[in-house]
């Protein structure tokens, strides 16, 4: 199968399983959302944040080493996972001593004992790296997907039974953790490539120059994305970060997780035409034009129908989460798109220049969600409105030189969408008045989502006829001989 086939393949088989598993998961979060108060999500946030950190960090980058070279082997493969489960208990344990600075920080004294609990998960994640490098490598995401799929399941129904059980923010947790756990079974299952660890650091030094660019990298993606959590759960308290939590991630909850599968795609198969400048380009182009075309619409209907969503599905004691909900909705497309941006640079050998793009988005978010959090949740939501495109038109410019790349070309290919999209929010908020039944019906909803989506196709179908077309082929099945990723 040729690489473009198999880089075809395996975004359809992501962004199948993902939806599928989605449609699932948005009703149980819903409800979840409904049983638990902005108080449980306000301290899962804060208990979250230093554990985003390490998760990120936790296997030094060398996973990426694992995918961005063709050929390792077996003596520098059992090194790799010698270290992996060295940096993985030392995050436990940090964790564990960290447990309780944090409560202090937060001003929440039960936060300590869920950051210890929460730890444990770096036990589990010791068995991650060989086995998804590996799928990832050979762009082998069909079981993965299923495994994935499987995990969510099981994630959402332990957290929807613990909720009802009246267990707090530990549905959360253990949810969480009974996710993580059975995902990474699954993935051990299906691609059984563990080995007999090495403890030596002979020969590592290339490789671990390489992941710790790969490291420091995400480190800085985190400080700049996740430092609103932060900032805001010291000055706002556990309740006003619960609102701004929620509206964060109903705001990125229909593609979030499929942009974190959309990457594991992107790395390999830019890591696999690297020496071929015009197939990056391209590959790098399609997918903006694709997740432009599904980002935008979907985003912009969030954060027009939000005061109704929120009224209908949440109730009255989340009504604090609309405005930030529609601010934050409004930027998540462009948000979404930036997430193709580092594994085109760590696939073409970059990493320095994705490390110094999230170096310069921290340097400009940072003050912003200080000065924001000011005005609590709406004011961390405009934080990001009026900072991040800024942000978004500098790394942009950065990552396009480093593939030949105009700017131009790739802001191109995401306006046609972007009008389409406007146009839609426009004509909704035009006819809502008219709109038959009560603003905070399910009737209402559904009659503004159709007109939502009728004007939507009905622009773009006049102004980027080009884009439907090529949408419409990934979609399609691929014909021709399959290889793993379909077996």
């Amino acid at each position: 199968m040729t690489i473009r086939k198999s880089v075809l393949t395996a975004i359809r088989w992501t962004v199948l399983a993902r939806f599928s598993g989605q449609l699932f998961t948005w009703a149980v979060t819903i409800f979840v959302i409904r049983i638990l108060s902005p108080s449980d999500y306000g301290l899962m946030a804060m208990a979250m944040v230093l554990t985003s950190l390490l998760f990120l960090v936790n296997n030094i980058g060398l996973e990426s080493v694992l995918v961005q070279r063709a050929n390792i082997d077996p003596p520098t493969r059992a090194r790799i996972f010698g270290i992996v489960i060295v940096t993985n208990i030392f995050c436990f344990f940090l964790m564990l001593l960290a447990s309780n600075p944090l409560a202090t920080y937060f001003g929440e004294p039960d936060l300590a004992l869920l950051v210890q609990v929460l730890s444990l998960q770096f036990l589990v994640l010791i068995f991650e790296a060989l086995p998804l490098s590996y799928l990832e490598r050979e762009l082998r995401f069909k079981k993965r997907s299923i495994v994935e799929f499987i995990a969510m399941l099981i994630q959402s129904m332990v957290t929807l039974l613990m909720a009802l059980g009246g267990w707090g923010v530990w549905a959360l947790v253990w949810g969480y953790l009974c996710g993580i756990t059975i995902r990474i079974a699954g993935l051990n299952f299906i691609a059984r490539c563990l080995c007999r660890p090495h403890f030596s650091l002979a020969g590592m030094r290339e490789l671990i120059g390489f992941g710790g660019f790969v490291s420091l990298d995400k480190s800085l993606w985190f400080i700049f994305a996740e430092s609103d959590k932060f900032i805001g759960g010291k000055m706002l308290g556990k309740e006003l970060l619960g609102f701004y939590a929620v509206a964060n991630h109903l705001a990125s909850l229909p593609i979030n997780k499929i942009a974190g599968l959309i990457a594991s795609v992107a790395f390999p198969a830019f890591s696999k035409v690297q020496a071929d400048m015009d197939k990056v380009r391209s590959y790098l182009r399609k997918s903006v034009r694709l997740m432009s075309m599904f980002a935008f619409p979907v985003f912009f209907g969030i954060s027009s129908v939000a005061p109704t969503a929120v009224s209908i599905f949440l109730g009255e004691k989340w009504f604090g989460a609309i405005l930030p909900l529609q601010i934050l909705a409004l930027v998540m497309p462009v948000r979404l798109i930036s997430t193709v941006i580092p594994p085109v640079l760590w696939g073409t050998g970059n990493p320095r220049v994705s490390a110094e793009n999230f170096l310069i988005s921290a340097v400009l978010m940072i003050p912003a969600f200080i000065f924001g959090a000011q005005y609590g949740p709406v004011g961390l939501a405009v934080a990001w409105a009026s900072a991040y495109p800024l942000v978004f038109l500098i790394t942009t410019f950065r990552a396009s030189r480093c593939v030949q790349l105009r700017t131009f070309d790739f802001l191109g290919d995401m306006y046609k969408p972007l009008l389409a999209a406007a146009g839609m929010y426009a004509i909704i908020l035009a006819v809502k008045p008219f709109i038959y039944g009560n603003p905070g019906s399910i009737v209402f909803l559904l009659q503004a989502a159709f007109i939502g989506a009728f004007s939507y196709g009905t622009i773009l179908f006049l102004i980027h006829r080009d884009g439907i077309v090529e949408a419409m082929d990934l979609l399609r099945r691929d014909r021709g001989s399959v290889e793993d990723t379909t077996a």
